[in-house]
């Protein structure tokens, strides 16, 4: 099984972790270069002290000064007129003045004077800055890079400074992801005008070599990579990156693991990933209250030709007809045939085709009472394309060609035999209220923004989608309406669980088919309803969820999570007939996904649900 995308983006994250210390610690442990207009800044050696006790300093004076104030030497040092003459004092009193880093050299001179000595300090100053001139910088300004260096022109450089400075412009280049920025070389260049000049490496991306590509091909993973060669390194873009392999769903595990280049100032960007089984073959046996028992055929591959295609072949044919009698009903075959091409321009368009044949049974109520039982019949095709707008936002345009018809059923599904108790009420077969057969022709405009950590168990984050169908008589269509709905869910940590809400509102307006009302009821809106309960052309929902993990109990149930609910809704939206349900539900991780068990109470009786992961 991939790994979560959380724990493949934490290896990533340690693997270039290792880099940034390592280039931090070289870069920033070492100060930037002063300039060295003299070779050397260590004191003379000072007079042999001669026999008896030290002399008493009488006099102290500074020579050298052009710019510097004299108080900058004079507060640093630590020798005092009237006290004993020192050499230990005077040699960190040498030191302390290179370390105000005004000075290229310093040293100091002890002369007889009468009573004592004359103690003078000498001292050489860095240049005067005119101008500071960067180099290499492609990504930051230089007004902003200026503002960090925090060195000013018109003054004499202080080198110490300087150093704070260069740590200040490598440290806004890893703040925006540039963690092998580095200021590689500064001097000062007099001719005319004295001049700072700063070198940055940015640190250039010299390779991008790709292991563990067995089928899928190279392009694939290549294609929307923001990382490139020549390019400059940039941490948060290569976690993009990684993070856009994982979403493929094509791999076990994504690391990346930047190494030196043939240059200091290169790197070689290594990403090794593991495929995964992308083709899947399953066959078995299936139930549900719209389908009945049924038998299903399916084959899905999701790297067609190595290529990240998508195809998917499914059938399945009842094993019982539709009215739960065994006798006067026909055998259902339901088939979904459909293949997507999830690259189609250089803006990460997706296509995807679909033909699909699905019978379910269907019920109408009227009030609380059973009105019909029916079998619905769609046959259609649907061609639909999916534009990236940014990496949370998506909009999908998507044109359905539907048949529907439909067929009367006897009203109780456990009822004997019809044709031997014929006056049976539960024999009744009556068509819906509301329904016209006929082809809906449908352009639907779809847009989502998700933003939720995780897109299976999500633990924080959220979701918005808004969806617009327009029935268009125009292109052969025998339904004109328009039907819109907006859904939104939220996720939010409490204790060592999570709070997920989710709203729907829909309304709709023109001729809405009975195939295209709005439906609450069923494991994913009203869970205390049978599917389809309610319908109507307009929709209110609201769904609110603890989930918590289970492990906490007893390490046995780490697999396990344990769920409580209410759902509130009505379709048609109106003042009264609003239902409300509640419930518990458990879910167990297993090889084909997240299992859940839903057990609902509402004024509908109790419904059981079984499904594969969360409704939303």
């Amino acid at each position: 099984m991939p790994h979560c995308a959380c724990s493949r983006r934490s290896t990533i994250a340690a693997a270039v972790a290792i880099l940034v210390l390592a280039v931090a610690s070289g870069a920033l442990a070492q100060p930037a270069p002063a300039p060295q207009p003299a070779p050397s800044s260590q004191p003379s050696p000072l007079p042999s002290p001669t026999p008896g006790p030290p002399p008493k300093v009488v006099e102290v004076t500074v020579r050298g000064l052009e710019h510097v104030p004299q108080s900058v030497v004079l507060d640093s040092v630590g020798v005092r007129v009237g006290e004993l003459l020192s050499e230990e004092r005077l040699r960190a009193d040498v030191a302390n003045i290179v370390a105000t880093g005004w000075f290229a050299d310093a040293n100091v001179r002890v002369d007889p004077a009468r009573e004592g000595v004359r103690v003078t300090f000498l001292v050489v100053e860095n240049p005067l800055i005119h101008e500071i001139v960067l180099e290499g910088n492609t990504r930051i300004a230089t007004a902003e890079l200026l503002r960090a260096l925090n060195v000013p022109t018109g003054q004499v450089l202080n080198v110490v400074r300087l150093r704070d400075g260069a740590r200040a412009v490598e440290k806004l280049y890893e703040e925006r992801g540039y963690v092998l920025a580095r200021v590689a070389d500064v001097g000062v260049v007099a001719n005319g005008v004295t001049r700072l000049r700063m070198r940055v490496a940015e640190g250039r991306i010299e390779a991008i070599e790709y292991k563990g590509l067995t089928k899928t091909q190279p392009f694939v993973v290549a294609r929307r990579r923001k990382t490139q060669v020549g390019g400059i390194f940039n941490v948060n873009e290569l976690n993009q990156d990684l993070q856009q392999l994982v979403n493929l769903d094509l791999f076990e595990s994504v690391q990346a693991r930047p190494r030196p280049g043939s240059t200091p100032d290169a790197v070689v960007v290594e990403i090794e990933v593991k495929e995964q089984r992308t083709q899947q073959a399953r066959f078995g046996l299936g139930y549900s209250e719209q389908t009945g028992l049924v038998g299903l055929l399916e084959y899905t591959e999701k790297n067609w030709k190595g290529r990240n295609q998508a195809l998917t072949v499914r059938f399945e044919r009842g094993l019982s007809n539709l009215t739960g009698t065994g006798i006067g009903g026909a055998v259902t075959t339901n088939y979904v045939l459909s293949f997507r091409e999830p690259y189609l321009d250089a803006r990460g368009t997706s296509m995807e085709v679909a033909l699909y044949q699905l019978v379910t049974a269907e019920a109408e109520y009227q009030g609380a009472e059973l009105f019909s039982r029916f079998t619905l019949d769609r046959l259609g095709s649907s061609i639909a394309f999916t534009r990236p707008v940014d990496p949370q936002t998506a909009l999908t345009l998507r044109l359905r060609s539907e048949r529907a018809t439909i067929a009367a059923l006897p009203l109780s599904p456990t009822t004997p035999p019809c044709d031997t108790n014929p006056d049976d009420p539960a024999c009744l077969k009556r068509l819906p209220s509301f329904f016209t057969p006929g082809r809906t022709i449908a352009l639907s405009l779809t847009g989502v923004k998700d933003s939720r950590d995780d897109r299976l168990a999500p633990t924080k984050g959220q979701r918005l989608s808004l969806t617009n169908d327009f029935g268009l008589p125009v292109l052969g269509g025998e339904f004109g309406f328009g039907k819109h709905s907006v859904e939104y869910a939220r996720y939010f940590p409490a204790g060592s669980g999570v709070i997920v809400g989710r709203g729907l509102l829909g309304f709709s307006y023109g001729t809405l088919p009975l195939q295209e009302q709005f439906t609450l009821g069923g494991p994913s809106t009203l869970r205390a309803l049978p599917g389809g309960r309610l319908r109507g052309s307009s929709v209110a929902l609201l769904n609110v969820e603890y989930r918590v993990p289970l492990g906490f109990i007893a390490r046995q149930l780490r697999d396990f999570t344990g769920i409580a609910y209410v759902d509130v809704g009505n379709a048609p939206v109106s003042a009264s007939g609003v239902q409300v349900g509640y419930g518990l539900g458990v879910t167990v991780k297993t090889v084909v996904g997240a299992i859940r068990i839903d057990y609902a109470v509402g004024s509908g009786g109790t419904q059981t649900w079984v499904t594969i992961g969360h409704p939303f």
